[in-house]
């Protein structure tokens, strides 16, 4: 009897020293952001998550177990992987571009890839049933944007939008509604004409009968897998070599992808500069027959010199060969003057005579007097205020290659 006692209490306590059995030495956290209903976001990453575990564990040589956090929304999203709330996430391009200049010291572990390639797609949709078949057929109709935050959802959907001539002067209204699921059940249901959403999403969509049709893509970059600033070398090189060599097939069909590729803070070059232009979209768009119009030149007396400043050009004839508007132009006066031939020479002063009727003007920030305006045919970012006296306006610019200063 006591020898068989013995024998219990010498194999329960092999047990419990056992690796196997012992508790998980190494607990992480992952976030994301609803950008779909918390629930499936659940669904969609906990076999990636599962896997995970199973390889780090292999990787660290202790049992791993990771907590998953879902963010109410991408704000939430981004200041807990921001302030290390979290040890990893995987974000949207437009959300890692935030929290990068949140937290500089955010590192890269993956990009999720199909075929090997860093490259997906954003989709304008519209009703099935829908008469519009191309994009300048959105002028006057109402658009459904995704959060304000999005990358397809917002920034690279109305950089596309720009490229083919609608602003949001040219839509009857338009909203953000948080996510890719609501933007394309809002446009099949017909309250709005056309939204943007992820190409997954929209697949999802037409498959369960939401009575939407792609009407145009744009391409944008793999989602990031990112690590919080702090995380020890020992572990970031465990998940990075984890998610490069997924060959978990449940895992990686659950994410809609075939593996992860090595990526960097260069590939979102494209996300940054849209996140960065984004005003554009929401300046009025004036047809360059208009502006062409709208130019006078009036006869400038030497007894008012100061009617002449000093403006970077571009060597066309503002009258007959204005250009379209590409970039946004802020300014404090009542007009601007534009001369029909200026001398294209980097880093030259460039004399400006004319007038530029005010309707070129669209209010920008909530105080009226700053303005918005574009100036073809390039666009400047210019400052301009006012001085003392109407003979004396001062104005100042910034131009890469050019300079601005005032006579």
């Amino acid at each position: 009897m006591k020898t068989k006692l013995l024998a219990i209490l010498t194999c329960a306590i092999g047990l419990a020293s056992s690796p196997i059995t012992s508790l998980a030495k190494q607990h992480l956290s992952f976030g994301v952001y609803t950008s779909n209903k918390p629930t499936a976001m659940v669904k969609k990453f906990r076999p990636m998550l599962n896997a995970l575990e199973k390889d780090l564990g292999n990787h660290l040589g202790e049992k791993v177990k990771i907590r998953i956090q879902v963010a109410k929304d991408y704000t939430q999203g981004i200041n807990h992987l921001a302030t290390g709330k979290i040890d990893f996430s995987r974000f949207g391009p437009a959300s890692y571009v935030e929290a990068k200049r949140t937290n500089p010291y955010l590192r890269i572990l993956a990009l999720e890839s199909t075929g090997g390639e860093k490259v997906f797609y954003g989709i304008i949709c519209v009703a099935k049933d829908s008469p519009i078949t191309d994009l300048k057929q959105l002028t006057g109709k109402s658009f459904a944007f995704g959060d304000e935050m999005s990358t397809i959802g917002r920034y690279l959907s109305q950089k596309y939008l720009v490229s083919h001539g609608i602003h949001s002067s040219n839509l009857s209204r338009f909203a953000y509604l948080d996510r890719h699921d609501k933007v394309g059940t809002a446009v099949g249901a017909g309250q709005f004409d056309a939204g943007a959403l992820n190409e997954g999403t929209f697949k999802k969509l037409v498959k369960k009968g939401v009575p939407i049709r792609e009407l145009a893509r744009f391409p944008n970059v793999q989602k990031p897998w990112i690590a919080r600033s702090g995380l020890s070398d020992k572990v970031y090189k465990a998940i990075q070599a984890s998610l490069l060599g997924m060959k978990d097939e449940r895992a990686l069909k659950s994410l809609k992808k075939d593996g992860f590729v090595a990526g960097g803070d260069e590939d979102f070059a494209s996300i940054r500069d849209a996140i960065d232009n984004n005003a554009i979209f929401f300046m009025r768009n004036t047809p360059k027959e208009e502006i062409a119009a709208e130019i006078v030149t009036p006869d400038v007396s030497e007894e008012d010199p100061a009617q002449a400043a000093v403006l970077p050009g571009a060597g066309v004839n503002a009258q007959t060969e204005v250009q379209p508007p590409s970039w946004p132009t802020r300014g404090k006066l009542d007009t601007v003057s534009v001369k029909p031939e200026v001398p294209a020479a980097s880093g030259s002063e460039f004399e400006v005579v004319g007038s530029l009727k005010s309707d070129y003007f669209t209010p920008l920030d909530p105080d009226p007097s700053v303005l918005e305006f574009y100036q073809a045919p390039r666009l400047l970012q210019v400052e301009m205020e006012a001085a003392e006296t109407d003979s004396a306006d001062k104005l100042s610019a910034s131009l890469p290659g050019s300079s601005l200063t005032t006579k």
